[in-house]
């Protein structure tokens, strides 16, 4: 039986007198990797902060069929204040708390946890450093590692891709095609990018149309 994971029905959302999104429906659907595409500024970052309850939209719904803690989110990093005061260490385990619990103990295998993935993005090396002490390619890293920690039933990536050499990007895939029992949404503005990583295509523009099998989105193109 297909499992929705959440169920988006009539969104809309408005900044002042701008409509941003315009009734959007679509549903995530457990093992079903969502592309969502469309230009900057299109309303795609807006959609994703508006699922994970950052953003209220002014109508619509959203209907939950997860537990919002198993949601692993990497936001887009020229939007994460790197002046923040945390060491990267700090930063990646803390992918295994809530907001309402961000400084509770950790255990010793919740600690393995973070420095085995640390290892593996190769920035175990960063661990005392401060954020704003490390390159925007390590700091992309740390937030990767951040949003994968929890092994999340649900993964939101915003623009994975940036501030990362090519090596890396396809490590991360790799490490994607591991997770198997999550669901992997990517926000991209190049389709080239992620065409081989996805299912189906979510295409924003105020509007949005949906598109179940990446491949009859391809041929409308």
């Amino acid at each position: 039986m297909t499992k929705h994971l959440i169920e988006i029905n009539n969104l809309n959302f408005k900044y002042e007198n701008n409509i941003i999104l315009n009734n959007i429906s679509f549903n995530i659907t457990k093992n079903e990797n969502i592309g969502i595409l469309g230009r900057n500024g299109g309303g795609k970052s807006t959609l994703i902060k508006i699922l994970l309850g950052f953003l209220k939209p002014a109508s619509g719904s959203v209907k939950y069929n997860i537990d919002r803690k198993k949601i692993g989110y990497l936001p887009q990093i020229r939007e994460f204040d790197a002046t923040f005061p945390i060491s990267v260490y700090d930063l990646v385990i803390s992918g295994l708390t809530n907001r309402k619990n961000l400084f509770r103990r950790f255990d010793s295998q919740e600690k393995k946890a973070a420095s085995d993935i640390m290892d593996e993005f190769g920035i175990s090396e960063l661990n005392d450093k401060l954020i704003n002490e490390v390159s925007g390619g390590q700091l992309q890293r740390a937030l990767i590692a951040r949003a994968l920690i929890s092994n999340p039933e649900l993964i939101i990536l915003d623009e994975p891709e940036s501030f990362l050499d090519k090596n890396f990007e396809a490590k991360l895939y790799n490490k994607l095609k591991t997770l198997k029992n999550s669901t992997v949404i990517i926000i991209s503005h190049e389709l080239d990018e992620i065409y081989k990583h996805i299912d189906s295509v979510l295409l924003v523009e105020k509007e949005a149309k949906f598109y179940k099998d990446k491949n009859t989105f391809m041929k409308g193109r």
